[in-house]
């Protein structure tokens, strides 16, 4: 648990799954590394996800509930998912009840991102997980979620993650950056999807905080040159790594890292020689 003003932040386990090393390390390696060393050691790795719950002001924030527990078998099956998950159990033994949740910010659609935001009720039917919650999403990533479901592909977004959502009028669409709550800000930023956006909490003067989903989902992916096989453009991504990263450490503020398994959160020591590394801090 970590205070920034008046909020208190929690970063809760959603639990662990399993990915292909080739798609979740440092991608950098492989142009840096000579040809007689070896970069992998084995073909799966073992990834963590990091959900964001704070309080305070008169409210209850969630930042990317995670997966869920909607049944999704092949996918369980496909990533080794840790089961039950977590994060919506946690939040009931913090009594933290799912009616208290009054936002819920999507850093983009995702299914290990934003699974959770809708479940079934006792007739089978695909509901929001917080009634009374606004869902906050930027525009452009309901778009490009349709986009890619209209055209067969299922590997990344679930219609009824989110769709359920606009049903029922609940899914609050943002043009860019943007204030959510005093204190609480998203901003846009370009490379891994067409909608990722981060959280910025604090007032963007003193030391705050940085939810950097997938812009920067480890410490291994600090480095600029460093990306997913995920990220559709990686020219982009590290301009804009580059740019937050650069804020971050100007304000010293706690970066928190969604898929990372152990190294959850830190601040960041810039090198003598140029770069940063990540002083680690328990959250």
């Amino acid at each position: 648990m970590i205070e920034i003003g008046s909020l208190r932040l929690d970063l809760i386990s959603d639990g662990h799954f399993e990915d292909d090393a080739d798609t979740f390390v440092r991608r950098c390696t492989e142009e840096h590394t000579p040809p007689h060393v070896k970069v992998r050691a084995k073909g799966r790795i073992r990834v963590g996800f990091n959900s964001l719950l704070m309080r305070g002001q008169g409210r209850t924030i969630v930042v990317d509930p995670g997966t869920g527990d909607k049944p999704r078998p092949e996918l369980a099956d496909s990533y080794r998912l840790e089961w039950p998950r977590r994060f919506l159990p946690t939040l009931a033994e913090m009594d933290v009840r799912r009616e208290d949740v009054d936002t819920v910010i999507l850093t983009h659609l995702h299914w290990d991102h934003a699974g959770a935001c809708t479940g079934t009720d006792e007739t089978g039917h695909v509901v929001p997980t917080f009634p009374n919650a606004r869902y906050v999403v930027q525009s452009k990533e309901v778009e490009a979620a349709r986009r890619d479901i209209a055209s067969g592909d299922l590997r990344s977004y679930m219609p009824d993650d989110f769709e359920p959502l606009i049903t029922a009028g609940k899914l609050d669409l943002m043009e860019g950056d943007g204030e959510v709550h005093p204190g609480i800000s998203v901003r846009w930023v370009d490379g891994h999807c067409a909608g990722l956006q981060i959280v910025l909490i604090g007032d963007g003067k003193q030391p705050g905080a940085v939810y950097l989903s997938d812009l920067i989902p480890t410490t291994a992916q600090v480095p600029l040159d460093c990306y997913l096989s995920y990220d559709l453009n990686v020219e982009r991504l590290s301009a804009e790594k580059e740019r937050i990263l650069d804020e971050a450490a100007t304000r010293h503020d706690l970066l928190m890292f969604v898929h990372a398994p152990r190294l959850r959160a830190g601040y960041l020591v810039r090198h003598s020689g140029g770069g940063y590394g990540v002083d680690a801090r328990e959250v």
